[in-house]
């Protein structure tokens, strides 16, 4: 088994704008793109730098940007797809990773706003709060969506338009998400 560096593509990742959308083929590499990302941005692993890294491209040349952020990442391949499911799972799926992400930078955040966030049922209030706080107190989050289509392309395909686009158009629930 061997390894192809591909860190070196850090450095050009940094150089673009802060938005990015990377569209490949299957079986691409995206999802493990994404995962080095979460390791090399992530500041809870700053100790793990050196043994993750070190006989990389980026571990010999790191940008400023090394473990400078909070990472917050979602695989929408977890929610089920069924379309009589997936509004109620999409939301679980969603807080689940919300209630982890402020589990691992406790350190980050009051008691009494992390509490107030849980409170909220719609998780695109949660993530808006949680992106106005993290902007009002300086605080950099660096999120990743992979998989990003998974059950709006399954609906599409097995119940059809209609349902594709109740939940992706007007009020849809995943609109709301997606533009929080």
């Amino acid at each position: 088994m061997y390894y192809v560096d591909k860190t070196k593509y850090i450095h050009e990742l940094e150089s673009l704008p802060n938005y990015i959308f990377l569209i490949r083929p299957r079986r691409f590499g995206k999802s493990l793109w994404i995962n080095l990302l979460q390791y090399y941005y992530d500041s809870n692993r700053k100790d793990q730098f050196d043994t993750l890294f070190k006989d990389t491209f980026i571990g010999q040349n790191p940008t400023p940007n090394k473990n400078r952020y909070m990472t917050l990442a979602f695989n929408f391949a977890m929610v089920d797809p069924k379309f009589d499911r997936v509004q109620e799972e999409f939301q679980s799926y969603v807080s689940s990773i919300i209630k982890d992400f402020l589990m691992r930078y406790q350190n980050s955040f009051e008691k009494s706003f992390i509490a107030e966030l849980q409170s909220y049922e719609r998780v695109n209030k949660k993530l808006q709060e949680l992106f106005l706080y993290c902007a009002r107190n300086q605080l950099k989050v660096y999120m990743f969506i992979d998989e990003y289509d998974n059950f709006t392309n399954t609906i599409l395909t097995t119940s059809g338009t209609e349902e594709y686009l109740e939940l992706t158009q007007g009020q849809g629930a995943f609109r709301y998400f997606l533009i929080c």
